[in-house]
């Protein structure tokens, strides 16, 4: 008779135990896309003032996140200000960086009048200038000569460590393979001299362009 008493206490005490924990990572927001002008202090404190608002943030950037890296680069040491596109954290009066995207000077301006690159990610490079854009769907080379776009169909990327490689085709014309190398190291633009976290390489037909990546 004590047995089926035994079983109904062992189920009350496993129906009271606690849940497990949930996972902090799998609660915690993704980071939000900002935009605008980042002061640097003397003391190599920052602020972040995003475009559009008056509101000056507090700014905390782990070194993995490469902003004081695009700073150094950007203006020469861990100074003064600069026009940067962040994934960040916001929470109250405080920043926190979760990946740099771009930094440029303020010397053109603050580039804040120009709207968000709508690309998944966007490479560039000079001396001719040249542009490859990708969409998620397409690949789309911009070159000054005609033809001056063309339109590859592009398939998934593939990612290999530090190096993320993007192939689009198409059927007409002579050229019918574009190849896009997207690698992650600090690259500088040679006229606007503008930081990028990625290095970029495209292979079109017997052409070979070199030049920087970001991500949109």
């Amino acid at each position: 008779m004590r047995r089926p008493v035994l079983l109904a206490l062992a189920m009350t005490v496993g129906a009271c135990k606690a849940p497990p924990p949930a996972d902090p990572a799998a609660a915690q927001p993704a980071p939000v896309y900002q935009r605008g002008v980042l002061l640097v202090a003397a003391d190599s404190s920052m602020r972040f003032g995003a475009c559009g608002t008056t509101v000056e943030r507090t700014v905390a950037a782990r070194a993995d996140t490469r902003l004081l890296e695009a700073v150094a680069a950007v203006n020469g040491a861990i100074r003064d200000s600069l026009f940067v596109e962040v994934l960040a954290d916001t929470v109250a009066e405080r920043l926190t960086v979760r990946e740099t995207l771009f930094a440029i000077s303020l010397t053109g301006g603050s580039r804040c009048d120009q709207p968000r690159l709508p690309f998944e990610w966007v490479a560039t490079g000079t001396e001719p200038f040249w542009r490859v854009t990708y969409d998620g769907t397409q690949l789309v080379l911009e070159r000054p000569d005609p033809p001056r776009e063309v339109v590859f169909a592009a398939a998934a990327p593939e990612v290999r460590g530090t190096l993320t490689t993007i192939v689009g085709r198409r059927d007409l014309d002579k050229v019918k393979e574009i190849k896009l190398g997207i690698l992650r190291e600090a690259c500088r633009d040679g006229m606007s001299d503008a930081w990028f976290p990625y290095r970029a390489e495209v292979r079109v037909g017997e052409l070979a362009l070199a030049g920087c990546a970001r991500r949109g």
